[in-house]
């Protein structure tokens, strides 16, 4: 215990003794803190471990150069796939370059020629029901629910040739 008191300095000369230390005191105060840190054995201790201690917390904050290496390394890497890499503008515009401006060019040609050649008939506006198909579809209209009548008895004659089938095996 007695070891630890004397590595206490001085409350109000603490700050001081690190100006000191660094060189930042005038003369006079300069003088007058190395005679009272000469007679005072806590301040000279502060003094001593001041001189120890801070050049190594100093030098531990520069990294090694092969830190700055890899660094620079690895940023010269991003920095070449950042460029390489395209946005999806970048890509589309691309397309239109005087290389590719020809090819899609004559797709355009093709596919033009296509529509015309063949979507001729489907735009006509003849989609109408030819005559004769119309005036079969009449009458039938007309008698539909006679028609619909003759199914349900087919469908009963059906249900009777079933049943009957059964009967028999029976």
């Amino acid at each position: 215990m007695a070891e630890q008191n004397r590595t206490i300095p001085c409350a109000e000369l603490e700050a001081d003794l690190v100006l000191l230390h660094y060189g930042d005191l005038d003369d006079g105060p300069r003088a007058e803190l190395r005679s009272h840190s000469a007679n005072c054995a806590g301040c000279s201790a502060y003094l001593t471990e001041l001189a120890t201690l801070l050049p190594l917390a100093v030098a531990s904050d520069a990294p090694a150069q092969e830190f700055w290496m890899d660094y620079n390394r690895e940023l010269r890497h991003k920095i070449d796939a950042a460029v390489e890499s395209k946005s999806w503008w970048q890509r589309f515009t691309a397309m239109f370059r005087p290389g590719y401006l020809p090819a899609f060019a004559t797709a355009a040609v093709v596919v033009l020629a296509l529509t015309i050649t063949f979507g001729n008939g489907l735009w006509s506006g003849k989609h109408g029901v030819n005559e004769d198909e119309l005036s079969e579809a009449l009458p039938v209209a007309e008698n539909l629910e006679f028609f619909r009548a003759m199914d349900v008895l087919d469908d009963l004659d059906l249900l009777e040739v079933i049943g009957g089938g059964a009967k028999d095996a029976a």
